[in-house]
């Protein structure tokens, strides 16, 4: 009786003291999210470790400095930027003398913005904006041929928002507008209408100047008349 009971307290301490031991065990590893957006930020978790260097990848802007994660201290945390360059990369970091690696991929840029709306009154309100967290701001403020003078960001927002305003021409017709990328060659084209009536191009034909005709009989010279 006393030999089983015995045997009953080591198995209860062996179960209990499993967990613990599992998670003293833990393997390290390198953690980021699987895709990510171009020119966006991404997050790194090394460990854990007792020491580790920052993350580096062709994929990264820089290295990405770690810091003991609030969740767990023994893990490495931080946020880095990804190249504007799509495609997918290989991230390496030090924990403890070993090398950790993993894998993310940068998705295709898309440029994010708007114009609205897409058909307006002459003289009418011309809105655009867009997202700055999506890897392409624009180079300047939007030009157009329909504008009475260029569209300028003039209000922010949450989340990197951007937008402003301006307003239409008075003359009817299809107009394009172009948001070009700050920094690289990318660029969105977008058009829009002013109701009515284009205007006539039709440039009238030339007349031909009509040939002078010289009248038939008339005198040479003199005024033809005789002496007496």
């Amino acid at each position: 009786m006393r030999k089983a009971l015995t045997t009953a307290i080591a198995l209860s301490a062996t179960v209990a003291f499993t967990p613990l031991a599992t998670a003293q065990q833990q393997e390290p590893t390198l953690k980021m999210e699987g895709t990510v957006a171009n020119g966006r930020t991404i997050t790194a978790l090394a460990g854990p470790c007792k020491t580790y260097s920052g993350v580096t990848s062709p994929g990264l802007d820089g290295p990405i400095v770690l810091s003991p994660s609030s969740e767990d201290p023994a893990k490495g945390y931080g946020v880095g930027r990804v190249t504007a360059k799509e495609g997918t990369y290989t991230a390496s970091v030090q924990c403890d003398g070993k090398t950790l690696t993993t894998q993310f991929t940068v998705l295709p840029l898309v440029i994010n913005w708007y114009l609205h709306p897409q058909e307006v009154e002459p003289g009418g309100t011309i809105t655009a904006g867009g997202d700055m967290h999506t890897g392409c701001r624009a180079s300047g403020p939007l030009e157009s041929a329909g504008f009475a003078e260029p569209l300028r960001f003039t209000r922010g927002g949450n989340f990197g928002r951007f937008s402003g305003e301006t307003k239409a021409i008075t003359t009817p017709g299809t107009y394009e507008v172009v948001f070009q990328c700050a920094e690289r060659p990318e660029r969105g084209v977008k058009k829009f209408r002013i109701l009515g009536t284009p205007p006539t191009t039709t440039t009238p034909p030339k007349l031909k100047p009509k040939p002078v005709v010289k009248p038939k009989g008339a005198p040479e010279t003199g005024g033809g008349s005789t002496a007496p």
